[in-house]
């Protein structure tokens, strides 16, 4: 059976896109001027430039100051020199010039809420888009900026991203570890690379370059990131007390604290505290980005006494999380899938959307063919994910596409179900008994149904067993077995709560299946 990969504890880690959209969306620029500035020695950038003054030596003294902080009369040149003839500069360092120049910390004012490196209107766009031969060409030209800019971060950093949304987790730490070594005090080189480094479950390194930071202190980004990365560890994060000094000390706008503000929520919330949480909260929402709105989202699914309405944050760029977890709560099915699709546009290496997105898919929205291709993408940046597996298994089984059926059954019997969680290890034995009914094997496919049933029982989460339930009638229902009838009455006497509208849907279409079924006995 599919399931929705749902986090027991979301925390505020930083999202992690390309250099330009995180530029717009107002995340790198800093309104706190009483903070020390990192002082750092460009003597032998601006000495290269002196020397001889080319786009090269230029880019690396432009790049040397944005890194750094300096600005001076060889710095003002360089950019100059660069304005002159733009058309021979790369789009990153274009995008470096107008920060350096930048002085508004807000974010940019994008219409439609949307800030997508490539926007898409239906399921085909999303393959084309996913399935683009030229991607390749896209890593190679970028690799190849890489050597014309060597001293370039952002460069390592966007060539990081691109291996890690294929699934070239080596390559890509090798480039991230290159841009930290070119900028180790950067806030948009430490924030990817912490993304990057939790998306590999390496969270020891992500807090190491984050200790390492000079100016972590007095960054709100870095303190949340750390915060976050140090809560995912079970740890107690010592930047709490300078988290909260900085909140107090009115250097920041309430678009640059409110990912601190939300991290200090979460960590008041998962302690109890309700009074000490909203404050922090309420704190967050005063300017709130796409991450900490998802994060109150979440919050509010757990605790009703959080009350939130993501529609009514209507300045938020990129709110496609918060709301496609709050459709999904409503029941709106589309809706909630095609906010799912944006979420994976706008962070294409996360499985989260892909999972939400292939679930609504293919076990609402009965479109198998969309729901495994959400799996297929999904599965390029997490090519070993067990439940991405599970689910891709589940939509071919149930479709009438068997060619990869085999394939993916293969590499999902290769994942050790013993290291599991055991709702992961009650998924995959539905799952498997599913498989097992579909290839004619009725003996073992009612034994793995039933096992996942009863293991479900033992841990008592009813959710997954009534879907596993729910599941096995329907699957007895279409082969006519005669034991239907006792999984069917389940069915109809389960108590189901409003919150899961995906069980009620299965138990109604189980319901109007049944009286179509000339035996049912």
């Amino acid at each position: 059976m599919a399931v929705i990969y749902e986090i027991k504890e979301r925390r505020v880690i930083p999202n992690w896109r390309d250099f330009k959209r995180t530029l717009q969306l107002g995340e790198l620029s800093q309104s706190n001027k009483s903070a020390e500035p990192i002082i750092l020695n460009i003597d032998r950038s601006i000495e290269d430039w002196k020397q001889g003054k080319n786009i090269g030596t230029a880019a690396d003294l432009i790049n040397s100051a944005f890194v750094s902080g300096i600005q001076n009369f060889e710095v003002k040149q360089a950019i100059e020199f660069i304005k002159s003839d733009q058309q021979k500069a790369s789009s990153s360092l274009l995008d470096l010039i107008k920060l350096i120049e930048l002085d508004s910390p807000t974010p940019a004012v994008i219409s439609n809420n949307s800030l997508l490196e490539i926007d898409v209107d239906t399921v085909n766009e999303f393959q084309a888009f996913i399935n683009n031969k030229s991607f390749h060409k896209v890593i190679n030209k970028t690799k190849n900026r890489t050597k014309n800019e060597l001293r370039n971060p952002i460069i390592w950093v966007e060539l990081a991203r691109l291996y890690t949304m294929r699934g070239h987790e080596h390559k890509a730490e090798n480039a991230i570890l290159t841009a930290l070594h070119l900028a180790p005090n950067n806030r948009f080189v430490l924030r990817s690379a912490t993304r990057f480094f939790i998306h590999q479950e390496k969270f020891d390194q992500a807090l190491f370059y984050l200790r390492k930071a000079e100016g972590l202190k007095d960054d709100p980004w870095l303190i949340s990131a750390h915060i976050a990365t140090s809560s995912i560890m079970g740890r107690f994060s010592p930047l709490i007390k300078e988290g909260k000094r900085l909140l107090d000390s009115n250097n920041f706008s309430d678009y640059e604290l409110t990912e601190l503000s939300s991290s200090l929520g979460t960590l008041e919330f998962k302690d109890g505290s309700f009074k000490k949480a909203k404050g922090f909260f309420e704190k967050s929402m005063k300017m709130p980005n796409d991450n900490s709105l998802a994060q109150l989202e979440w919050v509010s699914k757990d605790e009703q006494r959080f009350q939130i309405n993501p529609f009514q944050f209507d300045k938020v760029i990129n709110p496609f999380e918060a709301r496609a977890l709050e459709l999904y709560e409503r029941g709106n099915w589309k809706d909630a899938f095609y906010n799912s699709i944006k979420w994976f546009l706008d962070m294409p290496f996360s499985k989260r959307p892909a999972l939400l997105g292939s679930y609504i898919a293919g076990s609402l929205l009965k479109d198998k063919n969309a729901a495994i291709i959400l799996c297929q993408v999904g599965l390029q940046a997490n090519p070993y994910d067990p439940t991405l597996l599970n689910n891709m298994v589940y939509n071919l089984a149930t479709s009438d596409n068997q060619q990869m059926l085999d394939t993916y059954v293969r590499q999902m019997m290769e994942i050790d179900i013993k290291g599991l969680p055991n709702e992961s290890k009650i998924t995959f034995q539905a799952t498997l008994g599913l498989v097992s009914l579909k290839r004619g094997d009725t003996e073992l496919g009612m034994k793995m149904y039933k096992v996942a049933i009863q293991n479900a029982t033992n841990i008592r989460n009813d959710y997954l067993k009534n879907l596993a339930i729910a599941n096995f009638a329907m699957e007895l229902i279409n082969l006519n077995s005669p034991e239907q009838t006792t999984y069917v009455d389940l069915v109809k006497n389960m108590r189901i709560s409003e919150k899961h509208k995906d069980l009620l849907q299965l138990q109604s279409e189980i319901l109007e299946k049944i009286k179509t079924q000339p035996n049912t006995s």
